[in-house]
């Protein structure tokens, strides 16, 4: 008989605690993790819980505290259950490794960004935050000093009457590296994903808009920026102090000032991306050794703007279509001429200009001159915006093309040496025949 007291005497302190937590477990003797569900506190049941276990919080309930998981359990959220902070600190800060959080309203947390008040505050690898709402005008989710997290399918919204300097950033990562950020939707925030130091992540599908940068990132390397949707920002995606690159098939459009700011980018791959409708469309600042192609730069009032300080870059394979300026260079202070240090053709192939006017007489796709901007215009619209109402005038066009004879100003200019007759790929000779 001792001995049967003492084989239960482990079920009964579990028992004990359900009943102080004031939640239900559901477990078999033998089972390796259990199921518990929040009937009052979730601090309080998370307390009870073990690594492994699983923790359901039922909606529409609204609970009224703050929430500490250090163990490695899972919290997930069923009928759209609300986590309210009371306008305080963090409303969940996760500090055990391979922690899963899904289907949590959380709203009201702190705005202190100084301790980095946050919806979800990481600082455990091997995290999980899915198919959460963040209403916060502290961090969404903040990443700090963790690596290998996913946090993907969130909505992520601040106040837009609170000015965007106050406002804490949707996505933050800090000192970090191999995350996954994805088919989130971040609005009025200040940055929608904002990375410091963050290597190797992969940020695919987010939906961002009503920010001041899209995406923004500073001395981080080798992340891959894939098919996210970048509107209403002041910046799409500003890009700075990194290299290793990967910016493929985004979009940016009717931003408020830029597309894609890059800033001493290097070594990097722009690529299969639609950046329109924008004041800049491009801006790339002392950037190097990078390739552009098969972007669509369309209706900017400067397609691509180049800084005396970029250089070695490629473009190619691009197509620059009804922008007020395709290109605009400013002088070289080296006074090294009017040429360009980046190359706007390869092997046979250059981009496709709108305004070319060349011909094809042999039919292989390229044009039979090269394509030459001396950005004349965009010099001047540079100066003078109200300018812009002048584009793809009669006037523009004998001015581009006295500019061409006779130039009148001594700005760089850019040489395609290999047009192309329309956006793609050009046939190959052996097609044309």
């Amino acid at each position: 008989m001792p001995g049967a007291v003492q084989r239960l005497r482990p079920w009964v302190t579990a028992l004990r605690l359900l009943i102080a937590a004031g939640a239900t477990a559901l477990f078999l003797p033998n089972a390796q993790a259990a199921t518990w569900v929040v009937t009052n506190s979730i601090a309080s049941t998370l307390e009870a819980a073990r690594n492994g276990d699983t923790v359901l919080v039922p909606g529409p309930t609204v609970y009224r505290e703050r929430v500490v998981i250090n163990k490695s359990i899972r919290l997930i959220g069923t009928n759209n259950p609300v986590l309210d902070a009371d306008n305080a600190g963090s409303a969940i800060t996760i500090a055990a490794p391979r922690v899963t959080v899904q289907g949590i309203h959380i709203r009201n947390t702190g705005r202190d960004l100084t301790t980095f008040d946050s919806g979800i505050l990481i600082q455990a690898e091997h995290t999980a935050v899915r198919e959460c709402i963040i209403e916060t005008d502290g961090f969404g989710v903040y990443v700090r000093g963790a690596a290998a997290c996913v946090i993907s399918s969130n909505v992520i919204q601040g106040n837009p009457g609170v000015a965007a300097a106050a406002r804490g950033n949707g996505i933050h990562l800090w000192k970090t590296t191999g995350n996954e950020i994805a088919s989130n939707q971040i609005r009025h925030k200040r940055d929608g994903i904002y990375l410091s130091y963050a290597d190797d992540n992969v940020i695919a599908g987010n939906r961002i808009s009503d920010t001041r940068f899209g995406i923004h990132y500073m001395y981080s390397h080798r992340n891959q920026l894939l098919t996210n949707r970048l509107s209403g920002n002041a910046v799409g995606a500003t890009l700075m102090f990194s290299r290793g690159s990967l910016v493929d098939a985004n979009v940016a459009f009717a931003n408020r000032r830029h597309g894609m700011v890059l800033k001493q980018l290097e070594n990097s791959k722009v690529t299969r991306n639609i950046v329109a409708g924008q004041n800049r469309g491009f801006f790339v600042q002392q950037a190097s050794q990078n390739r552009f192609e098969n972007n669509l730069i369309a209706t900017n009032d400067i397609g691509l703007y180049l800084t005396g300080g970029s250089e070695g870059n490629l473009f190619v394979g691009n197509a620059f279509v009804r922008n007020v300026d395709q290109v605009w260079q400013p002088p070289f202070e080296t006074g090294q001429g009017r040429q360009s240090r980046n190359a706007f053709s390869e092997n046979g192939r250059g981009n496709f200009w709108s305004d070319y006017v060349g011909q094809d007489r042999n039919h292989d796709g390229i044009g039979d001159t090269p394509y030459r901007e001396t950005d004349v215009f965009g010099y001047i619209v540079d100066r003078h915006p109200n300018a812009r109402v002048l584009a793809m005038s009669p006037a523009l066009a004998l001015l581009r093309k006295g500019e061409e004879r006779m130039p009148l100003v001594d700005v760089a200019g850019v040489t395609d040496l290999a047009p192309l007759m329309a956006p793609g790929n050009p046939k190959s000779t052996s097609d044309a025949r």
